[in-house]
Formats: C-alpha cells, structure tokens, sequence
C-alpha cells in the first residue's frame, strides 16, 4: 500500500481509470470468449431414427445458441479491447457462421429428401417416367445415409459442421435434389395437362395420387378435391387387392349412393382413369335423367311426384322436376296462345300448388336425412316456380315470347349432334348451353330471389359474349354462393 501510495497514482486518476476499465473489459471479453466455447465443447446434435437412416432431431437449442453468440462476437469486435483477443474471437465468428450456414442447408436438405424419397424410390410411375432423375435421387439418398451415419458417430456440433468437404457436399446435395424438383415439376405440369382438374389440387396431394396411382383405393383418399360434389368411390371388397372395381359414388354429404350404370374399373395411368371416370359420372346421370323423365309420365296416375322422387339422387329429381315444370308452362303458353283455354294458366298455378302441398305433408313426416335434404332442395326450387307462375297469371301474360318467361332458367329436352339420346339444354334469355351432367351431390339450392334472377342473367351474357363476370357488392350477401347456385343449376 505504501509502494502504491508513492506512486502518486491519484495525480493520474484518468489514466488509471482508463486502464482499469480496459483491464476489464479484456477480463469480460476472456471469459464470454471461454464460455463461448465451452457451449459448443458440451453441444451435441441429437437424432431421430427413421428406416434405415437417421434424421436430425430438434435445433431451437443449437440455433438459438449461433444467433446469441454471433451477436455477443459482433459486439465484442466493436470494442477496441478486443485486440489481444481477436484472433480467437474473429475465429469463433468464422465458425458460428459456417455452423449457421451449414445446418440452415442441413435442414433444407433434409426435408426435401424426405419428401421426394418415397416419389422417386417408391413410386413405379415416376420412376418410369423420370429415369435420369431418378438415378440422380438414388445417388443423393446412398450419400446422405452415409453422411448421416457419419454424423451419429461424430455429433458434436462445431466438429459435424467443420468437417472437411461437409459444407459443399451438402450444397452438392441441394443442387441435385433441386434439378429432381424441377424435372418432377414439370412432370406434374404434364399430368395437369392430361387431367386439368389435378390443378384443383396441391403439387403434394398431387404427388401422393401419382405415387398411389396403382392402388385405387388409395387415389379415391383425394377424389373430393378433384370433383366438387364426390367424396369418394364403392370399392366391393371382392378379389385381390388392391380392389379396382368400382360400383358407384358417394356424395360429398356421405348419404347419397349412385350407382353406375355398369362397374367402373380403374386401370392404367391414374390420370386417364380418372378421366374415364369423369365421363363414366356423365354418362350415368345421362341415364338415370332419361329414366327419371319418362317415370314423370305417372305423376298423375300411379306414382305422384311425391313418391316418385325416391327412386333418383337429388340432382336428377330437381332437374327433372325442372324440366317439366318448363314443358307444362311452355304447354301452358301454347295454348292461350293457340286460343285454348283461357285459364290454362291459372289451372297450371294449381297444379303447381297442389304438387307443393304434397312435398310438405310429406317432408314433416319422419324421414331420412338424404331424402328430407332432396325434399327441401325441390320445394325451394318448386317456391319459385310457383310464383314464377303467379306472376304470368297477375300480369296476364299471354306470350311464351314475352321477356318474364325468357328471363327465367329454363330446361328442355333436345337432340344434340352425334348423341343417340335426348340432352338437356338450359336456357335463359338467349344464351344457350348443354348440361353439363356434372355430379353435384345433395347439397341443397339456395332460395332464388330477384336478384338472384338478375345475377344469373348478368353471368349468363358475359358468357355468351365469350366473357367473364363477377357479382359486386358488400361482403356477406351471397355472391359467391349465387354463382356457385348457377354452376350446380348447369351441372357444373
């Protein structure tokens, strides 16, 4: 003490002062730079088991341990006490970011290979169309299994991530599972080409069909998101897997079973049989309608509508219903027209009337929840009809060519070139179209109202005009359900 009271230290107060708070630092600086590597002396990486490799297991630790330190060392570095100490701090700031670097190409590595690992190593179509590629991907998978398995023997952190030649076989890794990507995205962009509804579909869900596409029962897993109003397919549990006769089809509801007109059978590529399949759907509603239609000749006599509507799914029993509902008020018009009777059209309002009253006596009884839906459904419909009819008879319309019947959906019967049968054909206005047979379900209709009826106008004559159209208004009042209502009246 006497020593440093010689001294005269305190006639050198700033001075001493300096140098002890840089002694400090140095201090603080040594130990963060000792704890920095005793972290990564004590950090292993840890692994999941999967198949026969292995697959790194969670890193929020080792990750939030780079982004802490890295801003510790920045921080270090912007210090000028740091100069007896910085050749060992700028290497721990080298080897965080190559920590860093590696394990952020580590990990995308990683999930891309589990990804693509069972579309190229399991799936026969893929590999059968994409060769080279999958040769590529078969390289890849040897290499990471051996990396991996060099990585579980050795998992300390800093000592798997410097290891020599690591970083760049690893970017090799990325650059080849990248050219596998880019060649199986443009295989799937063909496949959309050939099956557009596969568009309808994520590049995952779409790989998972592709991959499954021998396996029918496995495909119909995703039918729904590729057909509006399918969920999914009857699979008779006969023969040997995987089963491929197909009987019928299941709405989106899961009440609803139609069967095919004859079994469907799934074979070949998946999507040529899926668009068999669009046109084996087709094909039978084009036949159950043209059953349902000539059973309406008994409405008035052995089995009223009421009843009658059991023997059809939903879809058919409305559009039938439609489409007698246009011929009796076209018949209606013709003949006031023709000077028939004078209150045809008043006599049809009844008709209409008393078909209504049938339906609700009928749907308060106790029923199914399939068939009270398709009750609901056709008296929604039926409603307006009813007052479609109201109106002529109000205003005193005489003229089938008179714009409140013109504007109306309307359904007929007609022959189209090179069909042996009869079609139907909506029509509203001048627009035209032929129905689309498309299986929509037991969904419900929704309650069709003025604006409803101009809607369906306004969007049928942009279509005519080879346009677009979009319903405007405030959030919430149904535009994208009426335009949904129109697609499912055309059979869309």
């Amino acid at each position: 003490m006497e020593d440093l009271i010689k001294l005269h230290l305190y006639k050198y107060s700033d001075e001493v002062t300096e140098i002890v708070e840089g002694a400090q630092k140095e201090s603080k600086i040594e130990a963060k730079v000792g704890v920095i590597a005793k972290t990564w002396d004590d950090l292993p990486f840890t692994f999941v088991e999967k198949g026969d490799t292995y697959e790194l297991g969670a890193l929020d630790v080792i990750i939030e341990n780079v982004e802490s330190q890295s801003l510790e060392i920045m921080t270090m570095l912007a210090q000028k006490e740091v100069e007896e100490f910085k050749e060992s701090v700028s290497k721990w700031q080298k080897t965080l970011k190559t920590v860093e670097s590696v394990i952020e190409i580590w990990v995308k590595v990683q999930k891309n290979w589990a990804r693509l690992n069972p579309i190229f190593l399991q799936s026969e179509d893929i590999r059968g169309q994409l060769p080279d590629d999958t040769k590529r991907f078969e390289k890849v998978d040897i290499e990471w299994k051996d990396l991996m398995r060099d990585a579980v023997e050795n998992p300390q952190v800093v000592e798997a991530c410097l290891a020599e030649g690591r970083e760049e076989l690893l970017n090799g890794f990325w650059s080849d599972i990248e050219s596998c990507e880019k060649a199986l995205i443009s295989f799937l962009e063909e496949k959309k080409k050939q099956f557009p509804r596969f568009y309808f579909l994520s590049n995952q869900s779409l790989l998972d069909i592709l991959s499954n596409g021998n396996i029918p029962t496995k495909v119909d897993e995703e039918i729904s998101n590729c057909f509006d109003g399918l969920k999914n397919l009857e699979f008779p549990k006969e023969g040997p897997q995987p089963y491929r006769k197909a009987t019928g089809m299941y709405s989106k509801e899961g009440a609803e079973f139609v069967p095919f007109n004859t079994d469907f059978i799934c074979q070949g590529a998946v999507e040529n049989y899926l668009s068999e399949l669009e046109l084996k759907m087709q094909n039978t509603l084009k036949e159950i309608l043209e059953d349902a239609k000539e059973a309406t000749e008994e409405w008035d006599l052995s089995k009223p509508r009421h009843m009658w509507l059991d023997d059809y799914n939903a879809q058919v029993a409305l559009l039938a219903t439609q489409i007698v509902w246009t011929e009796e008020t076209q018949r209606a018009f013709e003949e006031l027209e023709n000077g028939g009777s004078e209150s045809a059209m008043k006599d049809y309002l009844q008709v209409t009337k008393n078909r209504i009253s049938s339906l609700i006596e009928r749907v308060r009884t106790d029923l199914s929840f399939e068939l009270r839906t398709k009750i609901i459904t056709i008296i929604t419909i039926d409603v307006h009809e009813r007052d479609v009819v109201e109106q002529f008879v109000q205003w005193k319309i005489q003229d089938s060519q008179a714009f409140a019947w013109l504007r109306q959906l309307r359904f007929y019967m007609e022959t189209k070139q090179k069909e042996p049968k009869k079609l139907c054909q909506p029509r509203i206005c001048d627009w035209s179209t032929w129905y689309n047979y498309e299986y929509v379900g037991n969904c419900g209709r929704l309650v069709i109202t003025p604006l409803t009826d101009r809607c369906y106008i306004t969007l049928t004559q942009a279509l005519n005009l080879s346009m677009g159209g979009a319903p405007a208004g405030p959030a919430g009042t149904g535009k994208t359900e009426t335009t949904k209502d129109l697609g499912r009246a055309l059979g869309l």
